[in-house]
């Protein structure tokens, strides 16, 4: 249950273009993280190559973000990299710009970074699952935080649009680790905008993570668990000044029919949401009343009243006394 950024409220407004996403699953991973497929998470197969890219951009009219997801981009031989980055400023209506996901320390070498830079990049997006070593470890991920740290700083010297893509639910991971990492990044982000996006882990088919979820050495997150855990994660995040654009996988056919246990839900968003708005509303005003957008109405009506359920106990109150002291507007 991904949710997208116009629901999500909080964070400063972004102009956005709209995105045009190839998806390059696994394509310059040196290895594979526990719980990833990113083929099954897609359902992309196929690499498409730069050719590929420009023939889905001929005839296009009005600028675009073209966004370039999956697998690690800066980790293709340079020569690849800027075949796929002319073909937003050769082949993309003019005013379009390019968006890619990328491992922290992608982009150390000088060289590299002199290239991307000539292009029009709208945001770098890093993965950093999680900033606890030991989590790291077990994940296989690239495990040294101090690394991670001095990477993301050279981008920001050079002034790069940073996003960083996080998750919960991980093996080994608590909630103190997680938010201890968003408080690390968000120290080092200091006033600058960052984008966000909130994944919790689910247990994919094949992956090692469902062989070790089979073997009781994994316990995944329930949607419940997910939903008060991701909702922490949020509240802080849009406390720390970070943008989200994104919470959970976005919902495919293919995802579901892959997804072997976890939180696997079509709202996970909206409940992650829903505890992040109850958790500031209760903080903000602790007896209420509490004025709630219209737009966020499903937030506290829906999925059982959640929302509802979620002020209730942050304010001490029954569920009908929340549910009295709820204001749309």
């Amino acid at each position: 249950g991904g949710e997208p950024v116009s629901r999500l409220g909080g964070g400063r407004a972004v102009a956005m273009l709209k995105k045009l996403p190839f998806f390059l699953p696994l394509a310059g991973c040196r290895g594979q993280c526990v719980y990833c497929d990113q083929r099954a998470i897609t359902g992309v197969r196929a690499v498409p190559s730069p050719a590929d890219v420009r023939e889905a951009l001929r005839g296009l009219t009005g600028p675009r973000e073209i966004c370039y997801f999956g697998g690690s981009f800066c980790r293709f031989a340079p020569q690849l990299i800027k075949e796929y980055l002319d073909c937003v400023t050769e082949y993309a209506p003019a005013g379009s710009t390019v968006r890619f996901s990328t491992y922290p320390g992608d982009l150390r070498d000088d060289a590299l970074r002199g290239l991307v830079k000539k292009y029009p990049i709208s945001r770098i997006e890093l993965g950093i699952p999680t900033l606890d070593p030991a989590v790291l470890a077990a994940c296989r991920r690239e495990a040294d935080p101090e690394k991670i740290f001095e990477d993301i700083k050279t981008l920001k010297a050079d002034g790069l649009p940073i996003g960083v893509q996080m998750m919960i639910g991980l093996p080994g991971q608590d909630r103190e680790s997680s938010l201890a990492g968003l408080r690390a990044l968000a120290a080092l982000k200091g006033a600058d905008s960052w984008e966000l996006r909130l994944y919790p882990c689910l247990v994919i088919e094949g992956t090692e993570l469902c062989r070790l979820y089979e073997r009781g050495e994994y316990k995944p997150l329930s949607v419940e668990e997910a939903a008060l855990w991701g909702g922490e994660f949020i509240d802080e995040a849009l406390e720390y000044g970070f943008v989200p654009i994104r919470i959970g996988l976005q919902e495919t056919e293919s995802l579901a029919a892959e997804v072997a246990a976890g939180p696997h839900h079509p709202a996970l968003g909206e409940l992650i949401l829903a505890e992040a708005s109850a958790r500031r509303l209760a903080r903000e005003n602790p007896r209420g009343p509490w004025p709630v957008p219209r737009r966020e109405m499903s937030r506290f009506t829906g999925h059982g009243r959640f929302g509802v359920k979620r002020l209730a106990a942050h304010a001490g109150l029954s569920e009908e006394e929340a549910a009295r002291l709820v204001e749309f507007i």
